[in-house]
């Protein structure tokens, strides 16, 4: 007799530094969770940076890519989408300790389904936490449709009048098409850019004057007001 379909399924993998695509069967969903390292997600609707304590949560069907900053181990979950009541959207998700040691021991244990009375508990408790957990909204990076904002985002450190005739765009269009298609005018979207990119290098080791640095800001200080601002931590907290 054939096996019956497990409800939750794991992969587990140490990868080196680079780009990676997880497998992306359909009709499941994906709770990815780097237990070291930190990870960068990219969808057709944004890029999300997922440093340490945190998971990353993407819906069935919405195809992603990944990248590590460093060697990063990655524990993942699948869940079944006939499981329903979980997340909607893509989103990072704070992952406080019962939860993060619940998604390890899940990524041990599977598969599971709720045809087993011990692997049901297991599989509802997931799912209450999940969404329960806190949506950390500070660390996505919407992107633009429109082709002349999305060009914008790939040449965001020229000077903003040199950006918009490169292009073919007023600064007023470029601003207006911004806030329609991101919620935030162009100057919020990079420094919103810059303050994920530096979270990745502290995440990978840089310390918080060179991040300052590589970030455009003048001193330290400066900068770490800006992150708080941005992302309501000090960079300290990132750091590998």
């Amino acid at each position: 007799m054939r096996q019956a379909e497990p409800d939750v399924r794991s992969y587990a993998v140490t990868h080196p530094a680079g780009p990676l695509v997880p497998p992306q069967a359909p009709g499941w969903h994906q709770l990815i969770y780097a237990s070291t390292g930190v990870l960068t997600a990219w969808t057709e609707a944004g890029t999300w940076t997922v440093p340490r304590h945190r998971a990353l949560w993407v819906p069935a069907g919405i195809k992603h890519r990944l990248e590590v900053v460093h060697r990063t181990s990655l524990r993942t979950l699948y869940l079944a989408d006939h499981l329903g009541a979980l997340p909607t959207g893509t989103r990072v998700l704070d992952l406080p300790p019962l939860l993060r040691e619940l998604v390890l021991h899940l990524v041990a244990v599977a598969p599971l389904t709720v045809a087993e009375p011990a692997h049901a508990r297991l599989i509802a408790v997931l799912r209450d936490l999940l969404t329960e957990s806190r949506v950390d909204g500070a660390l996505v990076l919407p992107l633009p449709v429109d082709r002349a904002a999305l060009e914008a985002t790939k040449r965001m450190e020229l000077p903003v009048p040199l950006l918009c005739n490169e292009i073919g765009i007023s600064r007023r269009t470029l601003e207006r098409r911004f806030l329609d298609e991101t919620g935030m005018t162009f100057g919020q979207w990079r420094r919103r850019a810059r303050m994920l990119a530096a979270v990745r290098e502290l995440a990978a080791g840089a310390t918080v004057a060179a991040a300052a640095q590589g970030s455009g800001y003048a001193t330290p200080s400066a900068f770490s007001a800006a992150f708080r601002a941005e992302l309501g931590t000090s960079p300290s907290k990132w750091s590998a």
